[in-house]
This record gives C-alpha cells, structure tokens and sequence, in this order.
C-alpha cells in the first residue's frame, strides 16, 4: 500500500523529539549538544550488545541507558579536566560510539533484528502482524509524548530546572548548599536517558542499518526553536516527515540517496532563516541570561 511508509512518521518525529530534549538538557547545562549523538550511538550499542547477551529486551534498555550515561560522564569529565573547547570535544568523543555503531551493525546476523515477533513490543492484541503494530503495540512510542512532557516540566518548573539553567549560563555563580559542577553532571546524565527511548524506536524502525547523525539533526531543530522544548519538537517534524518519506525514492533513481540528505538541507535552512537571534551569543556582550539573546 503507496500510504504505509507514512506509517513510520510518529516513530520518527517521536525519536527526532526526544533527541531534541536531550540537546536542550546538554545546552542548558553549559556543553555542546553535539555529545547527544555520542550519548544515541551507545544507547543503541548498548541495546545490541545487551539482547545479544542476554535475549531480554528490558534488560538490554537497562544496559543501553548505563551506556549512555556513562558516555555522558566521560565526555563532560573529560572536556572539563581539559578544558577542551565543548563543542570540539563532544563532537570527536561522539565519533568514538557512532563508528563503533557502523562496525557492529556490520557484524554478522544480529538478534535484535531476526527475532520474531519483534522484541519490545505488546503482543497478544488483534494488531500483531500488522501494520499498525508499530503504533499501537509499542510501549516506548506510546510513553514518548509522557516522557517529553516530564522533560519539559523538569527543566522549566522544578528548582532543580531553574538552577540548572542559572548554573549553566553563570557556571561560576555559587549558591549556599549547591554545587553548580553537581547540576551540571546531573543534566548530562538526563540529556543521555532521553537518547534510550529514542534508540529503541530507531532500531525498531530501521533493523537493516541503525541511523546516526539524527543527533546532529535535532540539535538544528533546538538551535532553530532558540533552546525552547516545544518549538525544537515542532520543528522535528519537517525531518521526520522527510525521513518517513524515503521509500517513496526507491521509484526513481538516485530518489533514496536524495530523500536520505534531505533533512540535512531541511536543517540547515532552519539554521540559515530561524536561528539569526539564537546564533548572536558569541558576538554580543550581553548576558547569556537574556531573553533577547537566547
């Protein structure tokens, strides 16, 4: 049916969205977004090798947020001890994962993508072997608008959420009782539990070649949105609709390749028209704190 691939657009926007969040909660905690990517590659790494361990989907969400984490830990540990420039450092410690991704993915017959019915999945319902069964039956598709909506209050309506944020722009800024480098790890840490869900939606969705790069993807939409939760996740929608569209390009040649860089360009024309204001910070000296700026 021409109208299934349309199918995957909520798994996809769902994925792009949490990718969103979690660039929100790197940001605010004073490093680069970039390190989202890092923190997806070993999540989805962590699923792998986890169900290639063990045959328990569950558990091997439980290992990909461990790795997650603890790729978060290691690259906010080791750009501060080096005083590495933020943006530079997640970005290469993100080629360590995302490489590690290609190699696996590569390697023989995985479980993951042969099992069937598929893992992680509600069976039992009239939906199985269907195609709605991505949307009906899929607990972390499902969860993902709750999961977005805890983000969002967690970083704007909680005391933990203001002083992040006041942490991040003003790292030197001390507070009785309160360890500003404490909130910012924390932060790190949420920024990567919020790629898992994401990664196990995309592994779901594409079990013949894990996609990478859509950290970068929802870094754009963030920077477009101006660091706001629900412009980034409204502006994920243009590459997910994109991306959820591919197989259409298989009619025509080279379609599949063009579709596949597509919401690159999308993303970068959200940077070029919609983040003028957001992108000033470097040239203005005015305070990270102001609105106007941010």
């Amino acid at each position: 049916m021409v109208w299934v691939p349309l199918l995957q657009f909520p798994v996809e926007w769902a994925a792009l969205a949490l990718l969103v969040v979690a660039c929100l909660y790197w940001e605010r905690s004073g490093f680069s977004g970039l390190g989202v990517e890092g923190c997806v590659a070993s999540a989805m790494l962590g699923i792998l090798l986890g169900y290639e361990w063990t045959g328990d989907y569950w558990l091997s969400c439980l290992v990909a947020a461990g790795a997650a984490a603890a790729f978060a830990i290691v690259c906010g540990t080791s750009v501060h001890l080096f005083r590495a420039d933020p943006a530079v450092g997640s970005f290469a410690l993100s080629l360590v994962p995302a490489s590690a991704l290609g190699l696996f993915a590569r390697y023989g017959d995985l479980r993951l993508f042969h099992e069937v019915p598929p893992p992680g999945l509600f069976t039992g319902t009239i939906f199985d072997g269907t195609y709605a069964e991505d949307l009906i039956a899929n607990p972390w598709l499902l969860g993902a608008p709750i999961l977005l909506a805890l983000a969002g209050w967690l970083l704007w309506h909680t005391p933990f959420g203001i002083r992040l944020r006041a942490f991040g722009e003003n790292p030197a800024w001390r507070v009785p009782r309160s360890r500003p480098t404490a909130y910012r790890f924390v932060a790190l840490v949420l920024g990567a539990l919020w790629t898992v869900p994401a990664a196990a939606l995309l592994l779901h969705a594409h079990p013949t070649a894990p996609p990478i790069a859509l950290g970068y993807l929802a870094l754009a939409c963030a920077i477009a949105s101006r660091w706001t939760v629900w412009g980034g996740i409204l502006l994920a929608a243009g590459p997910a609709l994109i991306r959820s569209a591919r197989p259409y390009g298989t009619g025509f040649q080279s379609g599949f390749v063009i579709l596949d860089v597509a919401p690159f360009l999308l993303a970068l024309l959200y940077l070029v028209f919609l983040s003028r204001r957001s992108l000033r910070l470097a040239a203005s000296p005015q305070a990270r704190t102001d609105p106007d700026v941010l």
